[in-house]
C-alpha cells in the first residue's frame, strides 16, 4: 500500500467543500489616502532627500580622499534617485 492509499484510508470520511471568497475590501487601486496623510508623506520625503543630500555633499568628499569607494559613492546616488522618483510618483498620483 502506497502513501496515497494510506492518506485516503486515513481521511476517508471528510469531505471538503469549496467556497469561492468574497473580497470585502477594495483593491488598492481604487482606496484613496487621505490628504492629509499624502501630506505626511510627501513632507517626510522631502525631510529625507534633504538629509540624504547633505549626507551624499559629506560622501563626495570622503571619496575625493579616498575613504570610501566608487560603489559606496554610487550607492548614496541610487538612494536620493528612489527618494525623488517616490515624490514625484506620490504627487503624481495626488494631481490625478
Amino acid at each position: 500500500m502506497d502513501n496515497i492509499d494510506k492518506f485516503l484510508d486515513l481521511f476517508s470520511e471528510f469531505n471538503l467543500v469549496i467556497e469561492p471568497r468574497i473580497r470585502k475590501t477594495k483593491n488598492k487601486s481604487e482606496s484613496k489616502q487621505s490628504p492629509t496623510m499624502v501630506n505626511r508623506s510627501i513632507s517626510d520625503l522631502k525631510k529625507t532627500l534633504n538629509r540624504l543630500t547633505k549626507e551624499y555633499k559629506q560622501a563626495r568628499r570622503s571619496f575625493k580622499h579616498n575613504k570610501i569607494s566608487r560603489q559606496e559613492l554610487f550607492d548614496f546616488e541610487w538612494r536620493i534617485f528612489e527618494i525623488q522618483e517616490e515624490l514625484k510618483r506620490i504627487q503624481d498620483r495626488e494631481q490625478l
